[in-house]
């Protein structure tokens, strides 16, 4: 296949917009056929221009033939020149590090046009190039030192030679804070200014080419690389420098929308303006304001679409979403995660999203109106940057976004204009103003449904809004703070305004903004409080108070404040109270009262105290039982009911009533299934069900009926996972879910899988430690993990990868332990860990009996952090009568006894046995060597008693070895914990 230049260009532009490497390949097998040479010309522009990521001058790449195969290297020495090493390739350019050897001997940074890159066009935009760095004169701007051409006729221009490294790298590696970044930003803009007063536009302005260095210890940013500058007003070449049709110039990440419009539009210093506003915010969040996967991903249009019309999320709003990361960018900045957030919220939001704006004609007018606005901030004065008014905001909100948002606000806005026409008439005349308040409330009623319709689904089925979603949520937050501001004189207009309040509470909640929430919550309550008094027959305000109460516990919970939850809890649960009594059939006031006597219930159990939690919980599912029995299509009151039968059934485990309880969870697990049938997508109900599923596996004894449940769970949350990458939550059950299926594996004598689940189990976990490094439950995932590991090891005869599994846990654990060391949890999970793997050492083999001396350790560190753990003093007992410690093995059994309330295994009875003979007391030995054979008799258990023991015991008293009759094996194993 022969090809003129046109047909190789045209490969070559078909093939470098497609995506798939194997797709490419394919298409380039056709398109050049057989001829080898036109395939390698094609790839070898590929490569090139994939590996410039300013996209610069697309055609021009394109226009490269047969001479750019045929272009030489560099020679050494380029006039008075020799080149030291190359720094930097781009689209046009290659940059070496030269070495002046007269008439001055000096380092310099040449830049030599590309082998190969010798078209009319490339020539043209780098003389433009060598032009504009020529007319620079500012500190800020490298310079232009000498320029000419080889022997071979290529350009090159010498400039002072930039030892620095990009702004944003500058900043993070030496921890600038916000102040000191800001600094360093306003010299750049300054650089910036120089040239637009120059008549050069960089159009490129991004951080590798805005570098730091260092003059006598002091960071000089300096701007390079005007590559594809534009002149304004003057000519920078006697050749024609013409931007092609459709042909992008910039950085993607830092093009503002007039660049990428392709429109015909001229470019103008604004643009850089916009760069400079990208920078900005990426130095404040250390993110751009638009993700780099996405761009990378998009095809042109759809790219282009992004950087024109979809507007970035607040740098204060992008800090706040970015979960883990905040502690990292924090600690970059030199300030705490909440103060960085609220430093910039505000005057720098403001100063940010201005230079952003996708109107060139709303942006900073110069560089020097940016850098002037950053130094009021700097200078504590009031920056002339403000953000646009909420009907400017809300219009540009209902213009980019889906078809239901853009309708749903635009009446929204139709009904705002509409009343404030009224208001205007309202002055002429009483009849319009009645009219003008009836359609502010008409427009309230319209937020109100945008927000019920939409916002709080996204709250319901989101652990992480998205940066469109926050947005939507602040605009609603102006628009309530707005009506809550409104005091009305009667009482309906009054809890009006409160309700507006409440929406405001809870939008500050979905933000993360959980401190103004409680501000909120508490001063609606005061004012609640007084209305109700006043009003003491108006059942309105117990309803509002009644809420915001329950409310305000629910924060105070999720800060591990349990006290003050309660308090507040029954406060409400009384007002409720009241409020069913005097209208017995109004399902609202009904409905609350159950919602918060579960509430309540979680909270007692939350702190141990299991009678209240249980009684709570009953209460709440009666209820809620009759509310459904009502209407039983009432999916609120339905997947309240399912979590409450949960509950219910998880008290009543933990009191001894476990047919009941498995009753219960089954109960649970059949009213999720019916709302999946209703809502199969649902994440809800999806993760409830899968929840239901575990805990009704910790009651059941049917292995195989466990094993396919863990097997649909695991399948459950995998989806989840994978659906919602955002919601750690589904991870962490996921993981333990794998852990409980670890178990049930081993538990049928299937030691391998076990293994491999437990593996993934531990990844699973390990991820969730590693992401969020802030959450100590995911560490404490991890060691459980791994003790399980170590227990499956064991029992596959693996004795030295338990022990190893052990003692990765073990390293988990201490700091786990020293780092919180009030919590209880942590504490009986350690306890147990230290207590298997002394367990495992005295079975494992008889090598451990003969070095019994670490098992003896373990088992007393597990008595000291839980001293009322009766498994911590069982095999305590076995370890010191193993290390030949009789009367400490002794005390720990009769201690274990004693917690047992006189009751005690075979297990603890034979080793009193054995150590009461070692020390000779034959006779109390004997005692209790009966007592074990009698336990065993009736039914008792020898299944986790050391084989080596029950032979020691038999041998030294002379008596007939205990044997368990033969008995059907139980159907079920152990219950697993539930999360």
């Amino acid at each position: 296949m022969n090809a003129d230049p046109f047909d190789e260009e045209a490969i070559f532009q078909v093939a470098r917009r497609i995506a798939s490497p194997s797709a490419r390949t394919a298409y380039l097998g056709q398109a050049c056929g057989a001829d080898a040479a036109l395939r390698r010309r094609v790839e070898r522009l590929l490569r090139v221009c994939e590996e410039e990521a300013s996209f610069l001058d697309v055609p021009a790449c394109a226009a490269t033939t047969d001479r750019a195969a045929a272009a030489e290297a560099p020679a050494e020495r380029i006039g008075p020149y020799r080149l030291m090493e190359t720094i930097g390739e781009g689209g046009m350019g290659v940059v070496y590090v030269a070495r002046q050897v007269e008439p001055v001997r000096r380092d310099v940074a040449l830049k030599l046009i590309k082998p190969g890159m010798d078209s009319r066009a490339v020539v043209a935009r780098f003389e433009a190039e060598r032009q504009a760095l020529a007319l620079m004169d500012h500190p800020n701007i490298a310079r232009v030192l000498d320029a000419g051409t080889t022997e071979q006729g290529r350009p090159y221009f010498v400039m002072e030679l930039v030892r620095g490294i990009p702004i944003t790298e500058y900043c993070d590696r030496e921890q600038l804070s916000v102040p000191e970044r800001l600094e360093l930003f306003v010299l750049a803009c300054r650089a910036v200014q120089h040239a637009h007063q120059k008549g050069v536009i960089h159009r490129d302005l991004k951080p590798s080419n805005i570098l730091v260095t260092l003059h006598d210890g002091v960071p000089v940013p300096k701007v390079i690389d005007f590559g594809i500058a534009k002149a304004v007003g003057q000519s920078l070449t006697e050749k024609t420098i013409y931007t092609g049709f459709l042909q992008l110039v910039g950085t993607p990440l830092y093009m503002s929308p007039e660049q990428a419009d392709l429109s015909g539009l001229d470019v103008d210093t604004r643009s850089d303006i916009y760069s400079l506003g990208v920078l900005l915010y990426e130095l404040l969040t250390g993110t751009t304001p638009f993700d780099p996967a996405t761009l990378r991903a998009a095809a042109l249009d759809e790219m282009r679409r992004i950087i024109r019309e979809e507007e970035p999320a607040r740098p204060s709003t992008r800090l706040s979403s970015l979960g883990a990361s905040l502690s990292t960018a924090s600690a970059r900045r030199k300030a705490d995660p909440r103060r960085l957030v609220a430093s910039l919220r505000g005057e720098l939001d403001w100063v940010v999203m201005k230079a952003l704006e996708k109107d060139r004609r709303r942006r900073f007018e110069t560089a020097n109106d940016l850098a002037a606005d950053v130094m009021r901030y700097l200078n504590d004065q009031p920056v002339e940057a403000c953000p646009p008014s909420p009907l400017y905001r809300f219009s540009k909100f209902a213009r980019r976004n889906r078809p239901t948002l853009v309708a749903g606000l635009l009446v929204v806005l139709a009904l705002l204009i509409g009343a404030g026409v009224s208001a205007w008439q309202a002055v002429r005349a009483t009849r319009a103003e009645r009219r003008a308040e009836a359609r502010s409330q008409l427009a309230r009623k319209a937020v109100d449904r945008m927000y019920t319709q939409v916002a709080e689904k996204w709250l319901s089925q989101q652990a992480k809004l998205t940066g469109l979603q926050r947005e939507f949520l602040e605009e609603a937050l102006a628009f309530y703070r707005q009506f809550a501001d409104e005091q009305g004189e009667d009482l309906p207009a009054q809890l009006e305004a409160l309700r507006a309040r409440k929406r405001v509470a809870m939008i500050e909640e979905a933000l993360g903004h959980d401190d103004r929430a409680e501000a909120t919550y508490r001063a609606m309550t005061r004012e609640l409080e007084a209305l109700s008094a006043r009003h003491p027959d108006d059942p309105s305000c117990g309803e509002e108070l009644a809420w915001t109460l329950a409310q305000l516990a629910v924060v105070h919970s999720r800060h591990n404040r349990h006290r003050d939850a309660e308090d507040l809890e029954r406060r409400s649960i009384r007002i409720c109270e009241t409020l069913v009594a005097r209208a017995p059939g109004n399902r609202d006031y009904r409905y609350r009262l159950a919602v918060t006597l579960h509430n309540l219930g979680v909270t007692c159990a939350d702190v141990g105290r299991n009678t209240e939690a249980e009684a709570a919980f009953v209460r709440a599912r009666e209820m809620l039982t009759r509310l459904h029995e009502e209407a039983p299509d009432d999916g609120e009151v339905t997947a309240k009911l399912a979590l409450t039968e949960d509950s219910v059934g998880r008290a009543w485990d933990r009191s001894g009533r476990h047919a009941d309880a498995e009753a219960a969870l089954r109960r649970s697990v059949g009213l999720y299934e019916q709302l999946l049938a209703v809502d199969r997508g649902n994440p809800g109900y999806r993760s409830g069900l899968a929840i239901g599923l575990i805990n009704l596996n910790t009651v059941s004894s049917d292995r195989q009926q466990i094993n396919d449940r863990d097997i649909r769970i695991i399948e459950i949350l995998a989806k989840l996972a994978e659906e919602f990458p955002d919601r750690p939550r589904y991870r962490e059950l996921l993981s333990i879910s794998r852990s409980n299926h670890a178990i049930t594996l081993k538990e049928l004598g299937k030691l391998n899988e076990a293994k491999r689940v437990g593996g993934e189990a531990i990844a699973t976990a390990e991820r969730l430690a590693a992401e969020f490094p802030s959450i100590p439950d995911y560490r404490a995932m991890v060691a459980d993990a791994l003790d399980l590991m170590a227990v499956c090891q064991y029992e596959a005869g693996e004795v030295e990868r338990g022990k190893q599994s052990a003692r990765r846990a073990h390293e988990v654990w201490l700091p786990l332990m020293t780092a919180f060391p009030d919590r209880v949890d942590y504490r009986r999970k350690f306890a147990e860990f230290l207590t298997n793997e002394a367990q495992r050492r005295l079975i494992a083999a008889d090598a451990s009996r003969r070095e019994p001396a670490e098992a003896v350790h373990l088992a007393r560190r597990a008595c000291e952090v839980n001293p009322g753990q009766e498994l911590g003093w069982k095999w305590l007992g076995l370890a010191e009568y193993a290390a030949g410690n009789w009367d400490a093995a002794i005390r720990a059994e009769e201690k274990n006894i004693a917690i047992r309330a006189g009751d005690g295994w075979a297990f603890l009875y034979l080793v009193l046995a054995s150590a009461h003979w070692r020390r000779g007391d034959p006779e109390k030995a004997r005692e209790w060597y009966a007592k074990a054979a009698s336990r065993i008799a009736a039914g008792g258990s020898l299944a986790d008693t050391p084989p080596w023991l029950v032979d020691e015991a038999s041998s030294l008293l002379g008596e007939a070895k205990i044997v368990e009759p033969r008995r059907p094996a139980p159907p079920g194993g152990p219950p697993k914990p539930a999360p």
